[in-house]
């Protein structure tokens, strides 16, 4: 049952037995609330069978649902590392089994400076920066226009592709905070949330694996929240799960996602897979990376061929971003254009190794550096999506799915 629960993936076998001995039983019969907002706590609560909801009260007789619980996760984490309050309540929807871990056994058992010590207190400040905006979205209103889907993909590895996926979603939701969701299909090794200094604690694999019934609520779980204003859906967890993701489940989730928000950006990885090929036929824009070398334009003129023989896609949804690794590029922007027969959108200059940097950081330079070359190609890369969309009034915002307000 540990081993389910996300924040513990980096512990060895020998403390992951040693925290199993000594967790405590426990039980939440269907209808009764496990914790309260507001009450003093010190233990961390896993989900070994059951379901749960949690909630945050606002005023009297108001209170905001944000996460449906099921086996495997868990939650009371942040009064377990910080010592304050419970930040939620925590309702049984079922009768529950539940194990206990309180905070002696857990700082007697996990080192200090251990991986799954540093994971689990990142993950206590990223629930705690998520939960104001999360409050926030309640009295949005739904606009009647669906999300703009946007496909980011480069046939070449070590492209940036990443990289300016995630910086993309931060410049959006800088405009339009709560509204951006970045998912990341980078399969089978999918690190968007690493280099975002998140700790992913569900995905959209673990979502289905809940089955038809609860799939939204587990999928509205799932989604992170970044503190600049982005949300992020790991397609997995681990690369083995890689495999569980079909154009299928992607068009299911996509059913649910497409109403809750105004922008979905989905990091593809390099392989033209069924999976990519699926996303990238329905995105209603591609940003196509290139970088100035003679075997990426190579590929990238294969695959524009590809592209409008074979799936019918118009050059004009295609959004092409040359992307300068090195400070001296071999290939010119005007015979890439010549060669690709397609102008480019926009140029992301060399910026040595601040790229790099920030993600070894887990930072977003769209948010920490906003005059990096990085920041400034992906407010222009926004634009262009804003333009297409016609966003340029931002108009309502709008509630995400799953999200309630109760009276």
């Amino acid at each position: 049952m540990l081993q389910k629960v996300a924040v513990l993936f980096t512990l060895p076998d020998n403390l992951l037995r040693a925290l199993a001995r000594q967790l405590q039983p426990g039980f939440a019969a269907k209808g009764s609330v496990v914790l309260n907002q507001g009450d003093e706590g010190d233990s961390l609560f896993i989900v070994a069978e059951g379901r749960a909801e949690v909630t945050v009260k606002q005023a009297e007789g108001h209170e905001i649902t944000i996460s449906y619980l099921s086996d495997g996760d868990f939650f009371g984490e942040i009064a377990l590392i910080s010592e304050e309050p419970r930040t939620a309540s925590v309702k049984a929807l079922t009768d529950c089994k539940l194990l206990v871990l309180d905070r002696q056994t857990l700082y007697a058992t996990i080192p200090a400076d251990s991986d799954a010590m540093v994971d689990l207190q990142r993950l206590v400040e990223q629930r705690k920066a998520s939960l104001e905006n999360i409050i926030a979205r309640a009295s949005l209103v739904a606009p009647e226009q669906a999300a703009t889907t946007v496909a980011i993909y480069s046939p070449k590895g070590g492209s940036g592709r990443t990289t300016v996926a995630i910086n993309l979603a931060a410049a959006l939701a800088q405009q339009f905070p709560g509204e951006v969701l970045l998912v990341d299909m980078a399969l089978p090794f999918n690190h968007a949330a690493l280099l975002s200094s998140l700790v992913p604690t569900g995905s959209l694999s673990s979502a289905a694996a809940g089955g038809e019934a609860n799939f939204e609520e587990a999928l509205l779980s799932v989604i992170l929240h970044h503190p600049g204003g982005m949300m992020l859906l790991p397609a997995v967890l681990k690369p083995e799960e890689a495999d569980l993701i079909n154009p299928a489940l992607i068009g299911k989730a996509m059913g649910i996602l497409a109403n809750a928000f105004r922008y979905i950006i989905f990091d593809l990885g390099v392989a033209l897979t069924e999976n990519a090929l699926t996303i990238l036929d329905h995105a209603q824009r591609i940003v196509l990376l290139a970088t100035p070398e003679l075997s990426s334009l190579k590929d990238i003129t294969d695959l524009l061929r590809i592209f409008e023989n074979v799936l019918n896609i118009v050059p004009g949804r295609i959004v092409i971003v040359l992307n300068n690794k090195n400070p001296r590029p071999v290939v010119g922007r005007e015979d890439i254009e010549r060669t690709l027969k397609q102008a480019i959108a926009t140029e992301i200059a060399f910026d040595g190794s601040k790229p790099d940097e920030a993600g070894v950081r887990g930072e977003i330079l769209v948010l920490t550096d906003p005059k990096s070359t990085i920041a400034r190609s992906a407010r222009e890369i926004g634009d262009i999506l804003i333009g297409v969309r016609g966003d340029k009034d931002k108009g309502a915002r709008k509630l995400p799915f799953g999200f309630k307000v109760g009276r």
